[in-house]
Parts: structure tokens; C-alpha cells; sequence
């Protein structure tokens, strides 16, 4: 290679490298995060242990270094009951690693990571400059593995850089042949074919033990030996994966009795709040690991199917996968296009690289075979668990399909012209730059590791509704339509949203059942103030003058024609996006409160007032149709009322009705059936209607119910009227429109 380029390299890897050693916490939060805890314990105890075994003076090492606050899912396994506790991870990647953590810690682990980084730009720069010249080699390379979301995971203690590593020998040492003009010992040996072979099939096999279909990847290699008739090399690349795996094996056996943690063990992911008492033990029963059946947040009319999960091993990769091609479909838009895990805008070089080899290398059988193999990975993601294949709760990108991704470099052979660089890189800025320069995750109201995507041009890339979960973002169900949208810019307030000032918010309503015109109330906090609704084609502006009550104003939009027709498991799915927004808005408190204390936490509160910039209140009301039915005639079959009462008292009555109408009274908020009082004073004034008591339950013609409705006495004594009457809430009294037929009864107040 040219002294230039090496140059360049060289001051590349050393900056790669160094760095991470003066970084206090490789990473936020300041815990650790996803499944860092086991791997890095792992690596710990490997180094300083010589052992598995998760033990007091393991936890006390987290605390060591991250004593801020708990460790979430450290992911331990037992064989005999929780007497003896492993750690529940692959142990491969922290044991290549344990020197690094045993030296300098978690942030040596994260120097190892990006040394591991910096060997696959070499290895990418040495096959490319086969077809092109050096300079031209080393940058689509660097450009290859550096602008891309791997480079975020060398910051994270997981293996997905190790198994992007091993991935990168493999194609390597499997795909070229040795150069001839290495004349050193150590050169002869790299050149030797057999020699190259043994290595392929040894690192192929340190990336499957972490995830078995990476083994897919090995066919071009494979093919190539056998088509080249190398039977040699075909039987050595088979024998250095056979003894790799065999060594991997016997040393997993050798520390824990089993092949793999994920074989023939019980799992679970713990939460670690002290250094001093261990998270599981034979009394205590292990929490499961999340994970879920595929499919289980199907969308229903009332609420979200939840399944109990099953043990935490490689089951789902034994069973055959549930197949509906529009599922298939949708998620392999969002597999290559999607905002959190697009291949495409979180690999920009994969797509170069595609086309490149379209273009300069479509006659190479073992290429196609290459691309076949990554589409046989994801194809594996995408059918065997098709609600987490972007890699579950923790990740930025596509963390499962990270590993696979150097396999696009050997589809590439000509670089030409040589500007394509030019646009690689131009998409890296674009696609990448907010995770480049906050690869560690950004301080933001409601942290999550997917805050990137709130940046231009994220939000013209569709939103993967198939995914189970995608952190920052929550699920509601109002009126049997399921709203789901960002933490940061919609805030739930009951049956209500505050959407943020200043923001164009996204929320996207689900349902089984086709909607058709939805009603909305809106209120704007600021004045003056603009706000726009829209729905498909369908869109309401709505104008708040200066010096303007800011009010109530009804919206309905046609929802006539959905945005996706989604499919989840087999039924059909009804998706509309919703976009709100407001020019301007007004700071409002509310009221944020922390779950049960389980652990120790930062804030030590219940409860913490907190500031959101409210630029509109949007209230559903749910279909235009339900609102419209005529549901207001009633029977007052029997009323229990005290004559007298004592002022300020609070006391109750049973009211006992009966639903007249030819409609059901809904119970489902925000519009639904309750029991409402008002006070008439002996001048004949009205008070403000007093707390509702709502259906438990929908009551349909000719149904009966009793209420039991909670009413304040009055302060002042004398002689009151109590009027009784429901309400249609959010939508209108009943007495409005039924010609005022209420329940009264004289009280008298002492």
C-alpha cells in the first residue's frame, strides 16, 4: 500500500483507538445499558476470575465504575435452581475482550471495539485495492465501515462489532487469494491457501456461537472452493470451523456445563440495586427475559393482546415461522427504508455497493451468492421473529443486521468513477451525521438511544408500525382506536393530547374496523395561534386571534382512506397518520409520576412538576358516526334521595335507569355514558355540574343499570332542588336533547 495512504491510516487508527481510553463512560445513559451488563461482567470475570460465575464481588464491580444509578437486565442463568448463577450471554466476545476490560475497564472494551473497527478498514482497503488504486481503496472503505451505524456500536459493550469482525476474516481469507509479494515468514503463511482456509471457516464460527444465521454467510465461500475445484481448501475451511466451534464449545462447557448459554439453561434478565445482595437466589424466583411471541401487540377494539413469554434460549429458531405476505412485505419496506431501521439510510455504502456491483460485477457468480446470503440473514430476522428483528428495546440502526454488514463490501470490485466516493459520503452527512457526533445516545427530556430520527430528513421515511417496541414513543386506546405517537412532542392528558408549539407532531390512530369521518374537539392555550389538522387529504386550519377566548372548536376529518392497510396475523389493520401543528404554543406544568421505588432512582419524588409548550389540546371523540346516534331517551326506573341532608356533607344515591334508546350507551372514554347532578338553590340558580359517575360497562336498548353517584351537599342550608340527569360526554346532556327529561328531587339542606 503507499506510504500515503498508510500514513493516513495509521493517524486514522491511532485517533480510533487512544480515544476511548479518556472517556469517563462509554456511553449513556451513565448505566449500562441493553445487554452490556453481562458482557462486560463477563469479561471482568474472565479476566480477574478465571470464571462464569456471577458472584457478590461481580455486582460490587459495576458499582465500582457506574455508581449512579441501577443496572437494568443483566441477563443471568442457572442449570440447577439458582444455586449456581452464570452469566446468560455468549462468552466469546468478552472473553477476546477480557484483557482490554481487565486493563482499563469498560472503556477499554470500547478501545478494543474500535481497534477491532480500525482491522476491518484495513482488511476492506486491502481486497479493494485488487481492481483500484490504493487511495481510492483505503477511502471507500474507511467511508464503508465509518459512516455507517456500526461505528455507533463500537461505543457499545456487545459483540455486534466483534461479529462484524469476524464476518470480515471470514469473506476475506475465504474470497482472495494470498499476494505474492509478501516475502516474510509471516507473509508466506498469510499467502497460504490451506492456511486461509482454516482461518475463514474459525472466524465464521466465532460469529455464529453469538447469532447462528451469520453462518449463512459462509456459502460464497463455500461455492467458491467447490466451483474452483479446491478441495483442500474446501476440506480445511470445514476443519477450522469444525475445531473452532468444538473449542468454543468445550470451553463454555468447561466453565458452565453447557455448550452455549443459550442451550440447555434458565435465563432471565435481573435488575441490580445493590453490591451487597444478589438479584436471584433459590427462594427467589428469576424474572423472565423479555421475550414475546411474534405478533403479540396485535391491534384489537379494546386492547393490545399480550402473551406470556416463553424461556429465554434459541426456541424461536426451532419451530416454523407464521407466514402472511403482506406482513412480509411491510416489514421489508422498513427493513430497507425505515426511519429507525433502514438498511439503506443506516448503511448509505450498502446501497453504493449494490450498485457497483450491478454495474461492474453482475458476471461473478460467487458475488450474487454473497447477496443472496445477506438476503437470506435478514430474510431469517424477518420471518422468525418479525415483531423484533431490528434487535429489540435497545438499539440505533438495525442492531441485528449490523453484523452482517460487511458482506456488502465483497460485492464490491471496480470503484469507478471514483467520485462515487464523493457520494457516499455525502450521504453519510446527511443520513448519519446526528449519530456520528452523538454515537453514546443525547440528554433530551425523555432519553432514547432513536432520538436521531427527530432530524431532517427522518421524517419522510415511513414509521415501522410492525415492531413491537420502539423507545420514545407510547400507545394509547381511546374509543377502540389506538393512538401511538412521540414522548417528547405529544404529552396524554386523559382523554386528551397537548401536542408541542412550534412542531408539526405525527400520531398514528390503528384499528381493526375502517374509519370513516373521526371527530376531534381542539383548544389552543396561546393566543394568537394557528393550528392545522390533517389526515390524509383531509385537512382543518383553525385560526386563534389575539385577544380571542381560546375556546373549544369541533373538527371532523374523512378518514375514508387510510394511509397503510397493514396486516397482523392474517387481520387486516387500518392505519391513518395524523399531523398536527401549531405555529406557536404556551409553557404549561404538569404533573410527571415516577413508578413504584423497586431500586434507587436519580429523582427520590413520587411525583415532579415538570414544563411542557403546549401548542394545541386535541381531544378524540372517536368516529363521526357514533356521535351522531340518537342514544338520549331514558327511564328513571327508581331513584333513591335523602330529604334532608346536612350541608357540606357528601353522601350517596342510587339511581337505578334504564337505556330507552334504539342505540347502545358506550362506556369506552372519552365519550361515553355517565350520571351528572346539579344543585338549584332557593332563588332558582344553578350550580356547576358536579362529579360523573360512567357505565362499567356498554349498556344496550332496554338495559338496565343502577349508578351509584357520589354528591356534595350544598354549604349554605335551605331548601335545594337536586337535578339528575346523563351526559354524553364530550358530546352533549341528555336533557338537550330529549326536551329536558331529568330527575329532580327537593332536598332539604340543614
Amino acid at each position: 500500500m503507499a506510504r500515503s495512504s498508510s500514513l493516513a491510516f495509521l493517524c486514522l487508527a491511532a485517533f480510533l483507538v487512544l480515544s476511548p481510553l479518556v472517556l469517563q463512560k462509554p456511553g449513556w445513559p451513565v448505566d449500562l445499558k441493553a445487554d452490556e451488563p453481562a458482557y462486560y461482567l463477563m469479561a471482568l470475570s474472565l479476566a480477574l476470575d478465571g470464571d462464569l460465575r456471577c458472584e457478590l464481588h461481580d455486582l460490587r464491580r459495576i458499582f465500582d465504575e457506574f455508581p449512579y444509578v441501577q443496572t437494568h437486565n443483566l441477563i443471568l442463568a442457572t442449570d440447577d435452581g439458582w444455586h449456581t448463577v452464570y452469566f446468560g450471554k455468549p462468552y466469546i466476545y468478552s472473553l477476546f475482550a477480557a484483557p482490554a476490560a481487565g486493563l482499563f475497564g469498560a472503556s477499554g472494551i470500547v478501545s478494543f471495539n474500535a481497534l477491532m473497527m480500525v482491522g476491518m478498514i484495513w482488511l476492506g482497503a486491502r481486497y479493494l485495492r485488487r481492481f483500484n488504486p490504493d487511495s481510492v481503496a483505503m477511502l471507500f472503505a474507511a467511508g464503508f465501515f465509518l459512516l455507517s451505524v456500526g461505528f455507533s456500536y463500537v461505543f457499545w459493550i456487545q459483540p455486534e462489532v466483534f461479529n462484524m469482525a469476524a464476518i470480515t476474516v471470514c469473506l476475506y481469507l475465504g474470497l482472495t487469494d494470498g499476494e505474492r509479494r509478501l516475502r516474510s515468514r509471516w507473509g508466506s503463511w498469510l499467502s497460504n491457501e490451506l492456511v486461509r482456509a482454516l482461518g475463514s471457516g474459525a472466524a465464521l464460527i466465532l460469529a455464529a456461537y453469538n447469532k447462528p444465521m451469520l453462518a449463512l454467510l459462509g456459502l460464497p465461500v463455500f461455492y467458491r472452493f467447490l466451483r474452483r475445484g479446491r478441495y483442500r481448501a474446501l476440506a480445511a475451511w470445514f476443519a477450522g470451523g469444525t475445531l473452532c466451534l468444538v473449542l468454543t464449545a468445550g470451553v463454555a462447557i468447561a466453565f458452565t456445563g453447557h455448550p452455549s448459554a443459550y442451550l440447555g439453561m434458565t435465563r432471565g434478565g435481573q435488575k441490580v440495586c445493590s453490591p451487597d445482595v444478589m438479584p436471584v437466589g433459590p427462594e427467589a424466583p428469576v424474572e423472565g427475559e423479555t421475550l414475546h411471541e411474534p405478533g403479540e401487540e396485535e391491534v384489537s377494539a379494546a386492547a393490545e393482546l399480550t402473551h406470556s413469554p416463553p424461556a429465554g434460549s434459541w426456541w424461536w429458531m426451532f419451530r416454523i415461522p407464521r407466514f402472511h405476505p403482506r406482513e412480509v412485505a411491510e416489514s421489508v419496506e422498513y427493513f430497507l427504508v425505515g426511519r429507525h431501521t433502514g438498511l439503506f439510510l443506516y448503511f448509505p455504502f450498502s446501497l453504493l455497493a449494490c450498485a457497483l456491483f450491478l454495474i461492474h460485477g453482475r458476471r461473478s457468480g460467487v458475488r450474487w451468492l454473497v447477496l443472496a446470503s445477506l438476503a437470506a440473514v435478514a430474510a431469517v430476522f424477518l420471518l422468525w421473529i418479525p415483531y423484533n428483528w431490528q434487535g429489540g428495546g435497545g438499539f440505533v440502526g438495525n442492531r441485528y443486521y449490523v453484523n452482517a454488514y460487511p458482506g456488502f463490501l465483497f460485492l464490491v470490485t471496480r470503484i469507478a468513477p471514483a467520485s462515487v466516493n464523493l457520494v457516499g459520503f455525502v450521504l453519510g452527512g446527511i443520513l448519519l451525521g446526528p449519530t456520528l457526533f452523538t454515537p453514546m445516545g443525547r440528554m433530551l427530556p425523555w432519553p432514547t438511544l432513536q432520538a436521531h430520527v427527530r432530524n431532517f430528513p427522518f421524517q419522510y421515511f415511513p414509521y415501522e408500525l410492525s415492531l413491537r417496541e420502539v423507545p420514545g414513543y407510547h400507545k394509547r386506546t381511546i374509543a377502540g382506536v389506538q393512538f401511538l405517537s412521540r414522548r417528547d412532542v405529544v404529552l396524554a392528558r386523559g382523554p386528551s393530547f397537548w401536542t408541542r408549539g412550534n412542531t408539526t407532531t405525527e400520531i398514528w390512530l390503528q384499528s381493526v374496523e375502517p374509519l370513516e369521518r373521526l371527530a376531534f374537539q381542539v383548544r389552543s392555550l396561546a393566543v394568537p395561534n394557528e393550528i392545522e389538522l390533517r389526515l390524509g387529504s383531509a385537512k382543518e386550519r383553525l385560526v386563534f386571534e389575539a385577544g380571542q377566548e381560546p375556546g373549544t372548536h369541533p373538527v371532523e376529518l374523512d378518514a375514508s382512506k387510510p394511509t397503510r392497510l397493514r396486516s397482523v396475523r392474517g387481520t387486516p389493520v387500518y392505519a391513518y397518520r395524523l399531523l398536527v401543528r401549531a405555529a406557536t404554543g404556551e409553557v404549561r406544568e404538569w404533573t410527571k409520576r415516577f413508578p413504584p421505588r423497586d431500586c434507587f432512582y436519580f429523582a427520590y419524588n413520587e411525583t415532579k412538576q415538570e414544563p411542557f409548550y403546549v401548542g394545541a389540546e386535541v381531544s378524540f371523540l372517536g368516529p363521526a358516526a357514533r356521535l351522531e346516534k340518537d342514544l338520549y331517551q331514558v327511564d328513571w326506573a327508581e331513584v333513591e334521595v335523602p330529604d334532608r341532608v346536612t350541608a357540606g356533607s357528601v353522601f350517596e344515591i342510587a339511581a337505578r335507569v334504564v337505556n330507552a334508546s334504539d342505540e347502545t350507551w358506550p362506556a369506552d372514554p372519552p365519550t361515553r355514558v355517565g350520571l351528572a347532578y346539579r344543585w338549584q338553590d332557593p332563588e332558582g340558580d344553578s350550580t356547576a355540574a358536579g362529579e360523573r359517575t360512567y357505565l362499567d360497562a356498554a349498556l344496550p336498548p332496554g338495559g338496565m343499570v343502577t349508578l351509584t353517584q357520589e354528591v356534595t351537599a350544598p354549604e349554605d342550608p335551605g331548601s335545594y332542588v337536586l337535578t339528575l340527569d346523563l351526559v354524553y360526554e364530550l358530546v352533549a346532556w341528555f336533557a338537550d336533547k330529549n326536551g329536558g327529561d331529568v330527575y329532580q328531587a327537593a332536598v332539604e339542606v340543614e
